[in-house]
């Protein structure tokens, strides 16, 4: 055996030195095995040997599911060899290359339906080939655009589309925008929305992209002259108050009304680039130079706003940004499709495509004829893909198909060429072939799923031998009886300790933590109700659904719901108010046992000159944990204050170990520190129940299971070894 080059054999099968050594090789190379313990490898490697035969003795791999996974993983893991690289690292640095600039592009547009006809094609050509000849003969371009583009957003501005960059248009657009100078027009263009003429009217290098807050004041585009007058003033006081030398972040709070942002000071949770915004917000916000500079009030769609530049950055590298743009490149419909194109163009010659022209030619005929089905020539060969012949007959059945399919996802047949199905029919066939044939033209695949096949046998068989037998009830039940000895629960302590490095911190603290839930100084804007009801309005959700996900994130946190009214208004309001927010409130799954409701009617108004400030409803923040409160204290000054509850043994908390374990409280100073100690209860030694041990008995389950299952596969498939090869591999 050791002649032949197998050191190891575990009953029927045999370990090549080649096998082995690749394993060693890689854990030597990544430092996973060094001298003191190769032999702790050999022995945890032979285990595993002796689990994977047993699961390919069993034939766990010829299963149905196992088959189904093994498919999958292999789809997967084929994507990346099903791709022409070279193609797709070409656009990205061609995307990256374009980035660096930016254009103020205009067009005119002449509109195509979805799915347009050729008479459609033929009259959208027609009326874009006159425009482009009123070009050449010397009219204005936005003149032109005015009068005749069908892109209504940008007609009325004489075509101007803004500044755009790479990967924001259509490719073929892209394309044309970056083969022209400033100042030159394009011949027409065809995209899916139909045929452009492209103008560049300006450059510019890009400018990066920039992080902002805001302060907002609300105000629809065409809400009447009072509110637009009332917000104009508005956003003219908080200007005021910004230049007297006020904190943006308090004013934000105080006067904003985007309710996703004022809580945070005005910061907008993303990064902007330049063709991100409007072309006025684009010169004013990428004018600001400095970090903290603050914008004058400006105009926009959602009302008036006040922006701060919180952070600015340049053009990325390109090694920075070449996993996004491959992600981009790939998901681009134009761009994937020319990848596709490249990458079927080399495997049609690898796997020696070769068409039968005189077959293509009738069966490109023949196919809208009628036909009965039983015609000798629909068995005539029309295509090979390697040593696999196709015929007329596999084509034409393809075809329908696929127009079954179109049909279906679309609701209407596309107009697609015979000669365009034939192409598919071929790529279909070529890239089924080039996927059968991966491992053998690429080693490191073939290595991967080899990897994949003996660690998804390893993990079924361990699965059915060990952890499914761990989780059975009555077994975990008799092996607890069995061995009770060793799950004994030492003598521990129930207490609570509160200590910090002064007298005056400490009292403070033990006030706010005498009971849970504990009161935390997080505040949390109240919502308003209009007079008179109860239902949310549409900024009280946005308020709410803000306060979900912070309940969501903090699993500690509990809610005090305050219901009021105005004195005008029914008492029942304000219970009625309280339980829409509790309603809302449990619809993002915030359990009810987190709410605290209270109704205070009218005892506590909010104004007297304001009836619609009283109805509403206000909230309390409290936690769970005592670790929310000391967050309080330590922000302040770190490690002013810490504070432990639950059960404890000897050895855990010396300041404990240090008292007698006696019921009581007491105050005491330990190691510099002032300490507040509260043992409520002390547990002798004793037996853990089954409940409380059931992890450990599970754990040490598994252990036992897996050594019997062990030796009786070392029973059955003896191991034999080659002392003196398996050394020489091993030094």
């Amino acid at each position: 055996m050791a002649q032949e080059g197998f050191p190891i054999q575990i009953g029927p099968k045999k370990i090549s030195s080649a096998q082995f050594s690749s394993i060693y090789r890689r854990l030597i190379e990544s430092d996973s095995i060094k001298p003191d313990n190769k032999n702790k490898f050999l022995s945890d490697y032979l285990d595993l040997s002796l689990k994977l035969v047993a699961a390919e003795d069993e034939k766990l791999a010829d299963t149905p599911g196992f088959q189904e996974e093994y498919a999958s993983f292999r789809k997967e893991l084929a994507s990346p060899y099903l791709v022409d690289s070279e193609k797709v690292n070409a656009l990205v640095k061609e995307a990256y290359q374009r980035l660096k600039d930016e254009k103020q592009v205009a067009h005119i547009l002449v509109k195509l339906p979805a799915n347009p006809s050729p008479g459609d094609t033929l009259i959208a050509y027609q009326k874009i080939e006159n425009l482009y000849k009123k070009l050449k003969a010397g009219e204005d371009f936005a003149s032109l655009a005015q009068r005749f583009s069908d892109d209504e957003l940008t007609a009325k501005k004489g075509g101007i589309l803004g500044f755009v960059t790479s990967l924001q248009t259509q490719y073929a657009f892209e394309n044309k925008v970056y083969q022209l100078g400033i100042g030159e027009y394009s011949a027409p263009v065809r995209t899916s929305s139909g045929y452009h003429l492209i103008k560049i009217l300006k450059q510019r290098p890009n400018q990066g992209k920039i992080r902002l807050a805001h302060i907002l004041i609300s105000v629809p585009v065409e809400a009447g002259t009072p509110f637009q007058v009332e917000a104009k003033k508005k956003i003219e006081q908080v200007e005021a108050y910004l230049k007297k030398g006020e904190s943006y972040e308090d004013v934000c709070r105080n006067y904003s009304e985007d309710p996703y942002s004022k809580g945070r000071g005005g910061e907008l949770r993303r990064w902007y680039y330049s063709s991100d915004l409007s072309e006025e917000l684009q010169d004013k916000l990428f004018g600001l130079q400095r970090l903290g500079d603050i914008s004058e009030p400006i105009r926009t769609n959602l009302g008036w706003q006040i922006f701060k530049l919180l952070d600015k950055k340049p053009l990325l590298s390109y090694e920075e940004m070449a996993e996004y743009l491959r992600q981009k490149v790939n998901t681009d419909p134009e761009r994937s499709a020319l990848i596709r194109q490249s990458f079927m163009k080399r495997v049609r010659v690898e796997n020696r495509v070769a068409i039968l022209e005189e077959s293509k030619k009738m069966a490109l005929e023949r196919f809208a004829r009628d036909r009965v089905g039983d015609e000798p020539w629909l068995q005539f060969p029309l295509f090979k893909v390697l040593d696999k012949s196709f015929t007329i007959n596999e084509f034409y059945q393809f075809i329908v198909a696929q127009q079954r399919r179109k049909v279906k996802e679309l609701g209407y047949l596309p107009a697609v060429s015979e000669a365009t199905w034939l192409d598919e029919f071929i790529d279909s066939q070529t890239l089924q072939a080039e996927e059968q044939h991966l491992e053998t033209k690429y080693p490191a695949f073939k290595e991967q799923m080899a990897e994949f096949l003996e660690g998804s046998l390893l993990s079924k068989i361990t699965d059915r031998e060990i952890f499914e037998k761990s989780l059975d009830s009555l077994r975990q039940h008799a092996y607890y009886q069995q061995n009770m000895s060793m799950f004994t629960m030492p003598v521990r302590a129930e207490a609570k300790l509160i200590s910090s490095d002064n007298a005056k911190t400490l009292a403070d603290a033990m006030e706010l933590l005498k009971s849970a839930p504990y009161p935390m100084n997080k505040r949390y804007p109240d919502i308003l109700f209009k007079l008179g009801q109860s239902e949310l309005t549409a900024n009280a959700k946005k308020v709410l659904q803000e306060l979900g996900l912070l309940m969501s994130k903090n699993r500690d946190y509990v809610v005090e719901v305050t219901g009021h009214i105005d004195g005008t208004e029914k008492d029942t309001l304000s219970e009625g108010r309280v339980n829409q927010v509790v309603k809302f409130l449990s619809s993002k799954g915030i359990s009810s046992v987190r709410f605290i409701e209270k109704d205070e009617g009218k005892l506590v108004s909010a104004s007297k000159t304001d009836k619609a400030k009283n109805a509403r409803v206000s909230f309390r923040l409290f936690s769970q944990s005592m670790d929310d409160v000391v967050k309080r204290f330590n922000a302040i000054k770190p490690k002013s204050l810490e504070a432990t509850e639950g059960y404890f043994k000897k050895g855990e908390i010396p300041v404990l170990d240090a008292q007698s374990w006696q019921v009581g409280k007491k105050n005491l100073e330990y190691d510099g520190r002032y300490v507040y100690l509260e043992i409520k209860k002390v547990e002798e030694q004793r037996v853990k129940t089954f409940d409380e041990c059931r992890s450990s008995i599970i754990r040490d389950l598994q252990a036992q299971l897996d050594k019997e299952w062990l030796q009786k596969l070392k029973n059955k498939y003896p191991i034999v070894i080659q002392q003196e090869e398996l050394q020489k591999l091993m030094q």
